[in-house]
């Protein structure tokens, strides 16, 4: 199964969490990653136990405030490092262990790269993990050896006293008369102010980043993300299409992003370049509001792809007995061209290599199944995603295109192959992709029903998104089955990073030449892609042709395309054994 890299590192460092804090309810808004990017486990154990033992909406609400001060990242670490000895107080008694913990980051920490640079709460870090270790703090002048000794925070403290004590630390070591202070909490520093930091405190010679900074680096993400730090032309001013107002449109339209913030920035900021420059890509698993139907308002077109699933659902179980039996002819056909990997694994018999271990159960528990047997188990070595073309143009067929893909979905789920299956269409810049079921997911993907069409095909970028919905993992095989008409089509215009002032429509013999492009870089990574083509015009075909080359069929009538996916997998999975 293709898992994210990315996620997987996000679920390790949650998971620390959850165990430190005693509970998986806990959404936490910070985790700590290594230099290396990897799950620091005795930061996020203490991220964990502050859960555990303080009240994070009161911390919570006092992070957001230090937030919005000119010395943030600063702030931010020696916050942590007060919690840090605090829960480490309080949870030694219960698990000794975490000494261990403690002393192996220490040493790790000295051993990081980070350790080498300037700044209080980089000081104030090495004096702590100096003390833990048994060594001399390394602190010379009065101030940093009494600042430091106020960042021991008791484990006698209750959330109030916490905050208050930090509070107190930084009106007393940081907000001088040399300041302008809103408040205790909020500092307002002009340029000039600012050039006077490193002369009140010699050590702020370098911004730092903070280790705990997930749901502050979110924060950054999302502004950069729905538009707020965007440039706008005068005719978008003009038509109120906005940055902003078209990222709040998508989203209201198509439901919430699936990634995070942060993570959907490098995606856009990785794939959206060369004649993508201008648009975006916007991932969700739909919900309540999966797709639109016209450019009105937001509100109007979530009630239409809402009428859209009853529509579907209704024509789908009209027909039911069809579908029911086009599953297991479709079912069985995959079955028995499938390639399989053995694995036999050793399970209790009657026969087989005896156990005497298991002596004990025909003595007591009257088993006779003393001996090991051999079992043999199926399972595919490779991932199918279904991408469907949900333009405009699939308007008239919306009912019969879902039916067919939940057909094809519950066949390969009956055969235990992993597999994808989603929508794309591109409206206000964004090309959207709504997964309807991911690889992981052992369930119906009844959620194909939420197939909505709306707005263009920008087909480039759109394949250039499935790719990142495969995730990472090069050793898998993977067959990708593109359902469209071949004619890529989208209000944005092409661009390029070398020159933003030329641009063509996105359109005829140039989106065609991006797609081909973008099947060609698929394929060179070693994936197939097989156009399922559904048009009655010649132009479609010669696009075909350009596109996927010999690998796409045409589908003459949309009730038959679950048949032609079947003999397309077959020949498929034949290719890949052959290959």
């Amino acid at each position: 199964m293709a898992v994210d890299k990315y996620d997987m590192k996000r679920r390790r460092a949650s998971n620390i969490v959850w165990t430190a804090a005693g509970s998986y309810r806990y959404n936490p808004d910070f985790l700590a990653f290594t230099e290396k990017g990897k799950p620091d486990l005795y930061l996020n154990a203490v991220i964990g136990l502050t859960a555990k033992y303080y009240d994070m909406v009161k911390l919570n609400a006092f992070f957001d405030l230090l937030n919005e001060n000119a010395m943030r990242d600063i702030f931010m670490d020696l916050m942590w490092l007060g919690l840090e000895n605090a829960v480490f107080q309080k949870e030694k008694p219960v698990r000794p262990v975490l000494v261990q913990l403690r002393q192996e980051h220490a040493k790790e920490y000295f051993q990081n790269s980070l350790m080498g640079r300037t700044g209080v709460a980089q000081q104030m870090q090495g004096a702590r993990w100096h003390e833990v270790l048994g060594e001399p703090i390394g602190l010379i002048d009065p101030w940093g050896k009494k600042l430091y000794a106020n960042l021991s925070f008791g484990p006698e403290l209750t959330t109030d006293e916490v905050i208050a004590k930090f509070k107190d630390i930084m009106s007393g070591f940081f907000l001088s008369r040399h300041l302008v202070r809103e408040s205790l909490e909020k500092v307002i520093i002009s340029d000039r102010l600012a050039n006077l930091i490193s002369l009140i405190v010699p050590e702020f010679s370098k911004r730092q980043e903070s280790i705990f900074s997930v749901k502050y680096a979110n924060k950054k993400a999302q502004e950069e993300l729905d538009g707020k730090k965007a440039w706008n032309t005068p005719m978008e001013i003009i038509t109120g299409n906005t940055a902003a107002k078209n990222y709040a449109y998508i989203a209201k339209c198509f439901g919430k992003p699936m990634y995070n913030p942060m993570k959907m920035l490098e995606i856009n900021k990785t794939l959206c370049t060369g004649a993508h420059k201008l648009c975006h890509l916007y991932f969700t698993r739909g919900g309540s509001q999966t797709a639109v139907i016209s450019a009105e308002a937001p509100s109007y077109l979530a009630l239409a792809a809402k009428q859209q699933r009853v529509k579907n659902l209704a024509f789908y179980k009209e027909h039911n007995e069809i579908y029911r039996k086009s599953i297991a002819k479709l079912k069985t056909k995959i079955a028995n061209s499938m390639e399989i990997s053995s694995q036999r694994l050793e399970v209790p018999a009657k026969t087989g290599t005896f156990n005497p271990g298991s002596v004990w159960k025909a003595l007591y528990l009257h088993d006779p199944r003393v001996f090991y047997g051999k079992e043999e188990t199926l399972s595919p070595d490779f991932t199918v995603d279904l991408m469907l073309d949900a333009s405009a143009s699939r308007g008239g067929s919306q009912r019969v295109i879902a039916a067919q893909a939940y057909t094809i979905a519950e066949s390969l789920r009956l055969c235990s192959i992993p597999f994808q299956v989603f929508s794309f269409c591109s409206l206000r810049s964004y090309t959207v992709l709504n997964l309807f079921k991911s690889y992981g997911e052992n369930k119906s993907a009844a959620n194909v029903f939420n197939y909505c069409a709306t707005g263009w095909n920008r087909d480039g970028l759109a394949l250039r998104g499935a790719r990142e919905l495969m995730g990472e993992d090069k050793g898998v095989k993977r067959i990708l089955i593109m359902f469209t008409d071949a004619q890529p089509n989208d209000d944005r215009s092409l661009t390029s990073d070398s020159n933003n002032v030329v641009r063509h429509d996105y359109s005829e013999s140039r989106a065609i030449a991006d797609t081909a492009n973008e099947v060609s870089a698929l394929k060179q990574e070693g994936i197939k892609v097989i156009g399922l083509i559904n048009d009655e015009t010649n132009g479609s075909l010669t696009s075909a042709k350009k596109i996927f080359g010999k690998d796409y069929v045409r589908i003459k009538h949309l009730d038959r395309m679950a048949d032609s996916i079947g003999d397309l997998l077959c020949g498929q999975i034949k290719a890949l054994k052959d290959g």
